[in-house]
């Protein structure tokens, strides 16, 4: 990746998502020493010999924040696209997932990250549910870093102690080492750790428990899923047991109860929903968009799985926001009356995608909005093509019809990862070759 961090992008249409500052049509981003130092008409005496970055008939926006997403995948994109859940769990995560050495972790994180990075999204919740073993823990921990994507780590199974996905045993142990030797003193904090535990969905209540004390002793957040259909009452389990708090994030969410909704909100935490993968796959009717809103529970966009949806948040966007004005003019609708308004806009989308992520993962005081002083996490869209040249608000159009190939530039850490529309840097070179390689280990190994 380029190492260039101090950097002057010019003449964009930025959209800080900062209610203080608003958009800034023709406006500047300059960013020192890896932070946004200045927003809006940045003089030229502070530009002098920088890098200049010409956003003239771009967007700038805050780099995306995916809060749930299964990056040791990304070598497996479109291989279960007709699979309801437990159709991906036979296929994918009992399946192919045991066949995984750490070379093929490394390769198909580097890969997935590096998706993401083409996409725009700038950090990753990353659900890493294939580490069997402290090679594979260090091969997904040394992707993530290599490809410069801002991340969580959210240290998962199955390994040997958990007997598999829908076993009693223990958390792997190896998440201390981990913590110690790959996050301790010195350790570069673009990469942060944290738990991807099983939650009462698909283990008992009681390793649930010891589960939580484990984070917890560690010090680390959690992730759980929860609210999918046919797995109900995990919020309540939690509950019941005193697990719920803010360093908890509940994926999905799709069919949790009024009071279960309640309690999260009570709790302090968060969700993360992924639209996509939550109504190809059946989790749910709808996703929770509408419902953690109106509950003020702080929650983010994820692509989940890319083996069956996509790996970017354009499209996330577009159907959270379809799906939550088709539940809530349902009723209406079947009435047979017209609507006289739809709820949500485009930006409600693009904060839930940015600011909403950030918050999701207790990350909003550093990235999130281009705010002088935040992270120079951000990302810029090239909105000259016929399909986003629009005459209404740019951020509508830029929800309603952007893709990954309109993201020209993308900026981590004020590290320029995307350049011109193209990843940069050495592992984005090898990268290709790595996932080739390990696909025909995987396709070989599934012909056995």
């Amino acid at each position: 990746m380029s190492s260039s961090s101090d950097i002057l992008i010019t003449g964009g249409h930025v959209v800080t998502l900062d209610p203080a500052l608003g958009d800034l049509p023709g406006g500047d981003v300059l960013v020192r020493d890896g932070r946004i130092a200045a927003v809006g008409n940045v003089p030229e005496e502070q530009a002098a010999g920088v890098r200049r970055i010409d956003a003239r008939g771009r967007a700038v926006i805050p780099g995306m924040v995916d809060t749930h997403r299964h990056v040791w995948q990304g070598a497996l994109a479109g291989s279960t696209p007709n699979a309801s859940l437990l159709g991906y769990v036979g296929r994918v995560v009992q399946g192919i997932a045991p066949g995984y050495t750490p070379e093929d972790v490394y390769a198909g994180t580097l890969w997935g990250a590096l998706q993401a990075l083409h996409s725009g999204v700038t950090t990753i919740a990353d659900w890493a549910h294939n580490v069997r073993s402290p090679e594979h823990t260090d091969a997904n921990v040394r992707a993530l870093r290599d490809s410069g994507v801002r991340a969580l780590f959210l240290h998962g199974g199955p390994g040997a102690d958990t007997a598999g996905f829908f076993g009693t045993g223990h958390h792997p142990d190896d998440a201390r080492r981990a913590r110690d030797e790959l996050f301790g003193a010195g350790a570069d904090e673009r990469v942060r750790m944290g738990l991807a535990l099983r939650g009462p969905a698909f283990t008992s209540v009681e390793a649930t428990a010891e589960d939580f004390a484990y984070a917890r002793d560690l010090g680390l957040p959690i992730s759980v899923h929860v609210g999918m259909a046919g797995f109900p009452g995990s919020v309540e389990a939690l509950d019941r047991h005193g697990l719920l708090g803010p360093d908890v994030n509940h994926a999905h969410a799709n069919q949790l109860t009024e009071r279960e909704l309640g309690l999260i909100a009570d709790s302090g935490g968060s969700v993360s929903i992924t639209a996509s993968t939550e109504m190809l796959m059946a989790l749910g009717t709808y996703p929770a968009t509408g419902a953690v809103l109106h509950h003020n529970i702080a929650a983010g966009l994820g692509v989940d799985t890319t083996t069956s949806a996509g790996a970017d948040l354009f499209g996330e966007m577009r159907l959270a926001l379809a799906a939550e004005r088709s539940r809530a003019t349902r009723e209406a609708v079947e009435r047979d009356e017209a609507v006289a308004e739809v709820p949500l806009g485009q930006r409600d989308m693009l904060r839930l995608a940015t600011l909403g992520g950030a918050r999701a993962w207790h990350l909003d005081d550093e990235i999130g909005t281009l705010t002088p002083g935040k992270r120079a996490d951000i990302t810029v869209v090239d909105m000259r093509a016929p399909h986003l040249d629009g005459y209404g608000d740019p951020v509508a159009t830029l929800v309603l019809g952007a893709g990954p190939s309109d993201v020209e530039t993308v900026i981590v850490g004020g590290d320029v990862v995307k350049d011109a529309g193209v990843l940069v840097g050495p592992h984005a070179e090898a990268a290709r070759a790595l996932v080739a390689a390990s696909r025909r280990r995987i396709a070989e190994r599934a012909a056995r």
